[in-house]
């Protein structure tokens, strides 16, 4: 079979590296995590300007006439970066027809290109013990407050067991609102890194709780945390903290800001059959390039524990 010409060089790339490459990154997003756990937004702006309000006012009766309430504002604004990842592939293996190694690698730069976002959303969770969020507070803290919600907290630096897991949920759920009114935040996640897997799997899948007693008898009982949240592991997650999330909300801890108008790309440098790579180096590059920005919600939404 005769050698790929220069001009045929680019009919491989659309016709095969490209389609490697998306459905590649499809799949990557359909397992992917940050949609599960943070707020996907789509703009066609480079900065985009959040304005958090007040919660409107609870329901009263009506005696004389309405009591309208102005809405507490804040300010807060996340801009996207432009991100990339670009394979040098030898022109001496288009020739030789390793196509099927080329096609490995675009496809593991696919993937790459979907991994990322979750990389950044769980990145944005470890950062936020230092980070601050729309009130100016590190996304987890101990001094949250607006308006009439009093002082309220949600950091914590106990390990994972059944009483820090328990006070957590109890803590979001009385979380209020700057008028002083339960938010009525509903936890249903639980966000772990590979060290804590299997003690996240005991409180939450096992039906029993064994107590070893000084005598060494056993007393089993009911674990009420069995079902109580969904579990998800994060490798990104390297040391032993470990989060409780809301994700039922249209706003989440953790937004991820997508450009809609600038989708994920897979291209060559220029033309191969011109490429002043090839002429130079004998080398073809192919890269991904998008635009998206990570940034905070709500922290009413997330509670964190940064345990040693």
């Amino acid at each position: 079979m005769p050698a790929i010409t220069r001009s045929e060089m680019g009919v491989l790339l659309e016709a095969g590296l490209r389609a490697d490459f998306f459905e590649a990154y499809r799949r990557q997003v359909e397992s992917a995590i940050y949609p599960q756990i943070a707020t996907v937004i789509q703009t066609e702006l480079p900065v985009q300007k959040y304005g958090w309000l007040g919660s409107v006012p609870a329901m009263r009766e009506f005696v004389d006439e309405r009591m309208p309430k102005g809405l507490r504002a804040y300010n807060y604004t996340i801009q996207d970066t432009v991100w990339e990842s670009t394979i040098a592939v030898e022109r001496r293996a288009l020739e030789d027809e390793q196509i099927g190694a080329i096609r490995l690698r675009v496809q593991d730069l696919g993937r790459e290109a979907a991994r990322h976002k979750d990389y950044l959303v769980v990145k944005a969770l470890l950062e936020g013990f230092s980070q601050t969020c729309y009130d100016g507070q590190p996304l987890f803290s101990n001094a949250h407050s607006e308006g009439e919600s009093g002082t309220q907290g949600n950091i914590t630096t106990q390990p994972l067991n059944p009483d820090s897991l328990q006070n957590a949920i109890s803590t979001m759920m009385l979380f209020k609102d700057d008028q002083g009114v339960p938010l009525g935040i509903l936890p249903d996640t639980l966000l772990v890194g590979p060290r804590l897997r299997w003690v996240a799997m005991e409180l939450l899948e096992s039906q029993v709780v064994v107590v070893k007693a000084g005598t060494g008898d056993n007393t089993p009982y009911r674990n009420v945390l069995q079902g109580a949240l969904r579990l998800v592991v994060s490798p990104y997650i390297t040391g032993n903290q470990w989060f409780v999330l809301d994700t039922s909300r249209a706003v989440r801890a953790v937004i991820l800001q997508e450009r809609s108008d600038v989708p994920v790309e897979f291209s060559a440098l220029e033309d191969p059959s011109v490429s002043e790579s090839v002429f130079l180096r004998d080398v073809v590059y192919y890269g991904a390039r998008a635009r998206y920005g990570v940034g905070y919600g709500l922290w009413q939404t997330a509670y964190g524990s940064n345990a040693s």
